[in-house]
């Protein structure tokens, strides 16, 4: 594990409503970039099969919107 940086303290909490492309998927968060250590268990999220193409992560409440 490494020591929290004064990046991911700004980071954390700030990108609150990620937009995607169909190359992201499948959709998971956290994302591969988020810091392992502010990180929650691991959930997929069915974004392609929302009505809306969007969905908010029931751990953090990031919203995760498909533009494409």
């Amino acid at each position: 594990m490494s020591i929290p940086s004064v990046a991911d303290y700004e980071r954390l909490g700030t990108e609150r409503d990620v937009a995607l492309n169909r190359a992201d998927l499948p959709l998971h968060c956290p994302r591969d970039d988020a810091a392992d250590w502010c990180a929650h268990p691991r959930v997929f999220l069915p974004i392609e099969k929302s009505p809306q193409q969007s969905c908010r992560c029931p751990y953090c409440g990031t919203l995760y919107r498909l533009v494409d």
